[in-house]
């Protein structure tokens, strides 16, 4: 494609290489077009094409590569587009701290698709992955980031005007880095650092210092989120007790003055702030509160109120003029539901962020950005994040979501089809119905990893057709290897994954009706085939995953993916060992098999439940076994 720019010099001699980037990535195509770059009205952005003639109107360089990208996937077509902006700084937070570390192919990818979008800022969040001089144990084993692997990172991100801020932590969510021996005189508690000690004062300026050189922006966040046990551990000890609102506030100002002193303008989470003054859960906060009293963050810390739970709009508010009333700097955050699980929930996503946006826009935030975490060691491949993650840059360019408007931008960026994506919103909606999972079940989850033998969860699915259910879903996706052929091993994962569930999902259930009937045909038909299929999709599965996990990651972290599912494979080889002994009548009974089935979560949750009811658990040892994986007795 041969392209003839024109315009305004000031942004097109910022985008140069940009473009090239972009046009090395589109097909070969014989089209030639001229394309004017003129200033936009404050607010505005627009694309005009007839023919072969382009006129593009914006002010910035990631609005540049928005309307840009959209002349390029539709060379033959004319266009007539005008948006209005609704935030200055629109971004995506990707979690590295969760055991993947995204390579950095795949931040360059995601930054690419990021101008696509129009969006402006990439935030990296790193608790201990990334390099700090003289401190060799600072995320030892975990695959942290070079120095030079940031200042890479950041000279790209700036060929498409996209912002790369660094996101580390300055209280808590160290836990990785304090286990080490160094820990030792720093900590308040096991992940928690200690406020008031200059040894901890040290060690931040060292964390904040290594970075000066490898970002350009002077944007950083600080962290300060969930610090729940702030001190009660070696503070208390040495110190005494102290409310944590005056910890807190002791220990931003700090912080803060050593980020003066290096150049950076920081922003943090609010939520101890809020929890701190309250007492009370985050958003737990009464209409219009009396906030004169309490303890406020220094003017120059930007305050950022995350929610990713919520589709009231009228707590949003309420949560937003609290904030604004301790903050002239307020930053809101949310979600895209990539972390359920093994499987992303998109209805979630879509409906919190519709809600929080709209209120955002009301409440005239200027900065926003949605974050894509990957709690409990990133089961969830990283390609799944596309789906929340366009809905969120369209509606910041939209008051609405048209679905055409959306297809049509998924398409255009991510370079597949969103209707295929968005089917993985059926793993964890067995309970609700796809796009309606609101409480977050994950069944997906805990059907894949508990035990056949004890069926922990199996009470809740009783009467649920889940071998109907799963099969239809394997069937459904394994079109899209085609139909999105870019993302084929994804979508093979997810297939896999379907076809695991459709055998295993009732087989605890199944094993045990069996078993209590004497149906032996049944019991052998389970050990002789049923076990057997599980155990080959399952093995297929586990490539699968190590596949994606290579392509997007560095290996560090696979390891303990690794066991999960290698632990799955395990037990299901000890569960044919097991009935086959009963069976073969070596052992008189199968204790585990006696065991009363019981509900894990209140009895008021068993199928069909409430939809405000929550039938989620997402931490791996709690599905695996009713006893502790780590004993510390």
């Amino acid at each position: 494609m041969n392209l003839t720019f024109s315009g305004d010099t000031g942004i097109l001699a910022s985008v140069q290489e940009g473009i090239q980037i972009l046009l090395d990535e589109c097909k070969e195509q014989p089209y030639a077009l001229d394309i004017r770059l003129e200033s936009a009205l404050p607010g505005t952005l627009s694309v005009q094409k007839e023919g072969s003639h382009c006129r593009i109107s914006c002010n910035t360089p990631a609005h540049f590569f928005r309307c840009l990208n959209r002349i390029l996937c539709h060379p033959l077509e004319d266009l007539c587009i005008q948006e209005q902006p609704a935030f200055e700084q629109n971004g995506f937070m990707l979690d590295c701290s969760r055991n993947s570390v995204a390579s950095v192919e795949t931040v360059k990818s995601l930054i690419r698709i990021l101008a696509k979008l129009g969006m402006n800022q990439l935030l990296l969040y790193t608790e201990d992955t990334y390099q700090v001089p003289g401190l060799p144990y600072f995320g030892a084993y975990r695959g942290g980031y070079s120095q030079e692997e940031l200042r890479e990172l950041d000279r790209y991100a700036q060929l498409f005007g996209v912002e790369l801020v660094p996101c580390i932590q300055t209280l808590a969510h160290l836990h990785n880095a304090l286990k080490w021996p160094m820990g030792a005189e720093l900590k308040d508690s096991a992940d928690i650092l200690k406020v008031g000690s200059e040894k901890v004062y040290a060690f931040i300026e060292t964390l904040l210092d290594s970075l000066k050189t490898c970002f350009t922006t002077r944007q950083i966040h600080i962290g300060m989120d969930e610090a729940v046990s702030l001190g009660l551990g070696n503070y208390l000890k040495e110190n005494g007790y102290k409310k944590s609102a005056l910890l807190v506030k002791e220990h931003s100002l700090r912080v803060l003055e050593i980020c003066r002193k290096l150049g950076w303008e920081p922003m943090m989470w609010s939520d101890m702030y809020i929890t701190s003054n309250t007492g009370s859960t985050y958003y737990d906060i009464a209409e219009n509160p009396d906030t004169s009293h309490w303890e406020k963050p220094d003017p120059d810390l930007g305050l950022v109120y995350w929610d990713y739970y919520n589709a009231d709009k009228q707590l949003s508010r309420n949560m937003l003029r609290v904030h604004k009333e301790l903050s002239s700097k307020v930053i809101f955050a949310g979600g895209i539901w990539n972390w359920n699980g093994i499987a992303p929930n998109y209805g979630k996503a879509i409906r919190c962020t519709g809600a929080a946006l709209e209120t955002c826009r009301e409440q005239q935030i200027s900065h926003v950005f949605a974050t894509g975490w990957l709690d409990n060691g990133a089961e969830t491949p990283i390609d799944a994040i596309y789906p929340g993650l366009a809905a969120f840059a369209q509606l910041c360019f939209r008051e609405h979501l048209n679905q055409k408007e959306l297809e049509q931008l998924f398409e255009d960026c991510i370079g597949g089809r969103y209707e295929d994506f968005y089917q993985l919103d059926a793993f964890d909606s067995l309970f609700t119905g796809i796009g309606e999972n609101q409480s977050a079940d994950n069944p997906s989850k805990y059907l894949l990893y508990q035990d056949p033998l004890l069926g922990i969860f199996d009470y809740h699915i009783q009467g649920v057709d889940t071998h109907t259910y799963y099969s239809r879903l394997a069937a459904q996706i394994g079109p899209c290897r085609e139909t999105s052929a870019k993302y084929a091993d994804f979508f093979a994962f997810y297939e896999t994954l379907a076809l695991v569930l459709a055998d295993k999902a009732d087989l605890g259930i199944r094993i045990k009706a069996a078993y209590d009937s004497k149906d032996l045909s049944t019991l052998r038909g389970i050990s002789d085939t049923v076990i057997p299929r599980i155990a080959e999709n399952l093995w297929n599965l586990r490539l699968l995953r190590e596949k994606l996990w290579m392509k997007d990651s560095k290996p560090f972290g696979y390891e303990l993916l690794d066991i999960k599912l290698g632990g799955v494979s395990a037990r299901l080889e000890s569960c044919r060992r097991r009935l086959n002994a009963w069976l073969e009548q070596r052992v008189s009974c199968l204790e585990e098999l006696e065991q009363e089935r019981l509900p894990y979560w209140t009895i008021e949750n068993r199928y069909p439940h409430r939809p405000d009811q929550s039938l989620r658990e997402n931490l791996w040892n709690k599905i695996v076994s009713g006893c502790d994986l780590i004993d510390t007795i």
